[in-house]
């Protein structure tokens, strides 16, 4: 059997990734031999202009993809995001074969905090204008307030590799970076891994919430292109071909495809597969520099002109809250805030790695000096799972507690947490919020004990709607299938589109 040739870019990412797709090869076709032939690329040569600055569009692909088509090579090895909506391998045949975390994360020299107490500006290096124009509006709000003045971000352009970015870090051209995630958790598992990990340490990271930054269409995912005549790579790929992560990718395309594409647009499409539910959202700048946020999930409930109610608008109104001034923190190393009442008490947080349950949380943490590393959005501990145990966030399950309220604590103990209970909330039943939701066909929770405070004056075919977090789970415990929703915000926009009436 002839060795099957494998084209890519030479940088240390992409030949991490193209040791995946030989090792999957190899997994399934042991008799196979392999040849890697590296192949520069527009992007590559040109290291000095903004991508955004370039004229045309696949500068990392589209040399590779013509190698491909002269027959040279059986194999050509992509990030998917790297691929235009229009060229998408044309008549060719393909594969994703992988998706590591679709996130971006920001990354920081140790002495940003100093810096941010100075007031001095900090310097974001950026790569596209998406991160540009979602990032520093993000981390504007985000970055911990030292000095009680709102935090100066410039967005500055950077280009080159993964490690060359990180060593531009390193010798502070730029105070912060915003990366994928993906191409660090894979350099992180490679050969080289040392080196990478170097370059990480001391930093200060911020795993960029989806719903506030989505990413690029496809980022994280790894593409692998053979030509249609090439029957013996194709019948491979056919092999290797994930359908189902295929069809998330092609979701996400499909939705950008509406608001423009390539290295110049400034929104981004993400599509999850969480707990519960599976949606497509896009948010940002389109290519006429409107805004606009879109979400796409199932949802059966025919509102007509029912009266449709959330709890979110009497949060106030609902439970009296005692924070303790006694709580004492494990040796755990990290904290996931649980509750929806940001911490009163941020000096013992700041030896602690944060992470939180909502961007609400994050942002009024930020507000008191609190650095906060991540969010679950809304969608439940399951969703950022998989981030915190990559080699990037490294963070096991065992080294979290869990700061919650006295309601949810059991909750979290069946869950195998350790628990700290810093809240202690008791209910104040008002007359005005059960007049309400005693009205509501359609009911919005942000949290189950909610529904057993005024489950008594509903009707009896009122319909339950929440977030796939642990609220879900508790009213499944009772027998109720709620609808879910990917969050409070995608609550409001669908609400905020439904005719409404007073019953």
């Amino acid at each position: 059997m002839s060795p099957l040739k494998i084209v890519c870019r030479g940088s240390k990412l992409s030949l991490a990734q193209v040791e995946i797709f030989k090792r999957k090869l190899l997994d399934s076709f042991p008799n196979a031999t392999v040849e890697i032939i590296i192949k520069e690329t527009e992007g590559d040569l040109n290291q000095n202009q903004a991508l955004s600055e370039m004229e045309g569009r696949d500068f990392f692909t589209k040399d590779i993809q013509d190698y491909l088509l002269k027959g040279q090579a059986d194999f050509a090895v992509h990030s998917m995001k790297d691929v235009s909506g229009e060229n998408f391998f044309k008549d060719n045949s393909y594969a994703i074969i992988e998706r590591d975390d679709f996130r971006d994360v920001a990354i920081f020299n140790e002495d940003i905090l100093l810096k941010i107490e100075r007031e001095e500006k900090i310097r974001l290096g950026a790569s596209s204008p998406r991160r540009v124009e979602m990032a520093i509006s993000f981390l504007e709000k985000a970055m911990p307030v030292i000095s009680d003045k709102k935090v100066k971000l410039e967005a500055v352009s950077i280009r080159g590799n993964v490690d060359t970015r990180l060593r531009k870090l390193n010798v502070k051209e730029y105070d912060g970076i915003v990366l994928a995630c993906a191409g660090l958790n894979r350099l992180l598992r490679a050969d080289e891994k040392d080196e990478i990990a170097l370059l990480l340490k001391s930093k200060k990271l911020m795993i960029l919430p989806v719903m506030d930054c989505p990413p690029a269409p496809g980022q994280g995912a790894i593409v692998v292109e053979t030509s249609k005549e090439n029957i013996e790579a194709k019948e491979i790929l056919n092999k290797l071909n994930d359908e189902k992560l295929a069809e998330s990718i092609t979701k996400e395309r499909n939705l950008a495809h509406h608001y423009g594409s390539g290295c110049h647009q400034k929104f981004g499409v993400v599509h999850v597969d969480s707990k519960e539910i599976s949606f497509t959202y896009g948010a940002g700048k389109d290519r006429a520099d409107k805004e606009f946020e879109r979400v796409v999930y199932a949802n059966d409930f025919e509102t007509g002109s029912k009266a449709i109610y959330s709890t979110a608008d009497y949060l106030n109104s609902l439970f009296y809250e005692e924070y303790s001034n006694a709580f004492k923190l494990s040796q755990s190393s990290a904290l996931y805030i649980a509750s929806k009442n940001p911490l009163q008490q941020s000096k013992i947080l700041k030896a602690k790695r944060i992470w939180v349950a909502n961007t609400t949380d994050w942002f009024n943490l930020a507000k008191q000096g609190v650095w906060v590393e991540g969010s679950s959005e809304n969608l439940g501990i399951e969703f950022i799972e998989s981030t915190l145990a990559s080699p990037l966030v490294n963070i096991k399950t065992a080294e979290i507690s869990i700061l919650s309220d006295d309601l949810n604590a059991a909750y979290w103990k069946q869950l195998g947490f350790d628990v700290v209970i810093y809240c202690k909330s008791s209910s104040k039943v008002s007359t005005e919020v059960k007049n309400e939701l005693a009205k509501a066909d359609f009911i919005y929770w942000t949290n189950f004990w909610e529904y057993q405070l005024y489950k008594e004056v509903l009707k009896k075919n009122v319909v339950h709607g929440c977030a796939p977090d642990e609220t879900f789970d508790h009213f499944v415990e009772v027998g109720i299938k709620p609808i879910v929703f990917p969050g409070l915000k995608a609550f409001e926009v669908w609400r905020s589109n439904t005719v409404f009436s007073e019953g």
